[in-house]
């Protein structure tokens, strides 16, 4: 989890503050606000449920993985519906630009967490043990 934390929070931060410029500048200093909350939401939407996931797995059950994945994702999706119904009559939110910017960086954190866990050195099997002694 840590790798896919660290390959895709960056690489889809600046990719969402990008899309925050182009986008003030194509649709004017309006967008500005509802940009930036799109790149809020989204970042912090991605990488809190990657840092919860890193915290509360700790054994190899996919069983328990599973379940605690959901959870979260449950979660990630009841606090999502909570922001959009914070921000829903708010006059200085740009709501297309607020959806732009939280599509490049689903997008790009999607990727990158793919190419994090491909290039990450998970072992797949158990090392053998230090004096050499088969288990």
């Amino acid at each position: 989890f840590g790798a896919m934390l660290r390959g895709a929070l960056v690489p889809s931060t600046l990719a969402g503050l990008l899309t925050v410029l182009v986008l003030s500048l194509v649709r004017g200093t309006d967008a500005l606000a509802g940009a930036a909350l799109g790149l809020v939401v989204a970042v912090t939407f991605f990488a809190s449920g990657m840092f919860l996931l890193s915290r509360l797995v700790r054994d190899a059950n996919p069983a328990t993985f599973f379940a605690v994945a959901m959870a979260v994702y449950l979660g990630q999706v009841i606090a999502l519906l909570l922001v959009i119904l914070a921000f829903k009559d708010a006059a200085w939110v740009d709501g297309p630009a607020l959806g732009i910017v939280a599509l490049v960086v689903t997008i790009v954190w999607q990727g990158f967490a793919m190419r994090a866990l491909r290039t990450a050195r998970v072992p797949v099997y158990d090392p053998p043990a230090a004096d050499g002694a088969a288990r």
